[in-house]
């Protein structure tokens, strides 16, 4: 690779017009000099065209029916001739520095990623304070994790789409993609690819901005049924794809197998089993306290069924207990407001090890009615009474 390679910065559009300039705008604005901008619609029907038509040569525009995000990833990456490719989406943008220190990575002729966080903005463009993902690059081999686990995503660890650089040498093995099962989330299928066919680097600073607005197709999406049974199939499709890279590596996996231990899987599937657990148990227009760690979000995935968070004020999570007395003082005031029930979802059953005195309490003091190895739910009762299920 030169000093100074050509990187190539695919924006894939959809209807986004009125985020689009900003996309373009941070493309442009890149201290990397050598640099292709494409800009690919997929078939929008609002103001986009009017507005990639004003750059002029200035960027190379495809304009096609719509076919989802993998089909643009496809048209894009057609023409490019990037020996370095960084897919924007065209409601995010990247900082100018973004592709200058990707550029400089690079140099580590091992790598097929480099990779950067994303200061989180809303609607407007205003910093939240948040950022994606929020966890640093795990410290393991990630090809090695990938064959006996299946396939590494994951919102809290590996960036959106406009968080990544990859090397041309390894688009060239990955795409193009299929599109029917990657309409949306064509990021992932990089993502989970990436790590069988070289390393893969994380930048010490934040390069650009993931926007949050109503039409995310991830962010904000309410957990019910139909998102959670999106999640099973996009793990589906991912094992496939997966599979079929490892297969003419010549290794073989067993798709069965990973399902009973990637969190991929477990999560969606067992939320689903959750919400009928919880329907069966919890009464129409019931409430019910709610320990998850805010991983359910702010949306009522139970129907007719309100979800109450252990700390909280105003319907919002505020975090967890100081210590057991404070997690015991929460419990009882919930019992005087009349909530009925304690729920634990699977990822906070560590509670009841950290809070060692609470467990002691909950278990004295209250039935527990369900238990499997996805909800511990405990009827909160007024009177005392001594659960023989312990």
């Amino acid at each position: 690779m030169t000093d100074s390679p050509c990187v190539s910065i695919v924006i894939n559009n959809y209807n986004y017009g009125r985020f689009l300039p900003d996309a373009i705008e941070s493309a442009l604005a890149q201290s990397h000099e050598n640099i292709q901008i494409i800009v690919v619609d997929d078939g929008s029907i609002d103001e986009s065209r009017q507005v990639i038509n004003r750059y002029g040569n200035r960027v190379i525009e495809i304009f096609k029916e719509n076919g989802g995000q993998a089909s643009a990833y496809n048209a894009g990456f057609a023409i490019c001739r990037g020996d370095i490719v960084c897919f924007l989406d065209s409601d995010d943008t990247l900082f100018e520095t973004a592709i200058s220190q990707a550029v400089a990575a690079f140099k580590d002729t091992q790598l097929v990623k480099v990779e950067w966080q994303l200061q989180i903005v809303d609607a407007l463009g205003m910093a939240t304070g948040e950022i994606v993902p929020e966890k640093p690059l795990p410290k393991r081999d990630l090809r090695q994790f990938s064959i006996s686990n299946g396939p590494f995503y994951d919102w809290w660890f590996t960036p959106p789409s406009s968080g990544n650089c990859y090397s041309r040498e390894f688009l060239e093995r990955a795409i193009p993609m299929p599109e029917p099962p990657f309409q949306h989330g064509a990021d992932v299928y990089l993502t989970i690819l990436a790590p069988l066919y070289g390393g893969i680097c994380r930048l010490p600073n934040p390069q650009g901005t993931y926007r949050v607005h109503p039409n995310n197709n991830f962010f904000g999406r309410p957990l019910d049924s139909n998102r959670l049974l999106d999640y099973s199939q996009r793990f589906e499709d991912c094992c496939i794809q997966l599979q079929k890279h490892l297969s003419k590596q010549g290794v073989e996996v067993d798709i069965e197998d990973w399902k009973t231990r990637n969190f991929n899987y477990l999560w969606p599937t067992r939320f689903l089993q959750a919400k009928s657990d919880l329907e069966s148990l919890v009464p129409q227009h019931g409430s019910y306290v709610l320990v998850d760690d805010n991983e359910w979000g702010n949306s009522e995935p139970i129907d007719g069924r309100h979800a109450i968070p252990f700390v909280g004020h105003d319907g919002e999570c505020w975090g967890r207990p100081a210590d057991d007395q404070a997690a015991i003082a929460e419990i009882e005031r919930h019992c005087s407001e009349g909530t009925k029930f304690l729920v634990f979802w699977w990822t906070s059953f560590w509670w009841l090890e950290h809070y060692e005195a609470f467990k002691r309490y909950l278990y004295s003091r209250f039935p527990c009615v369900l238990q499997n190895e996805r909800l511990l739910v405990f009827e909160l009762v007024n009177d005392e009474h001594v659960n023989v299920a312990t």
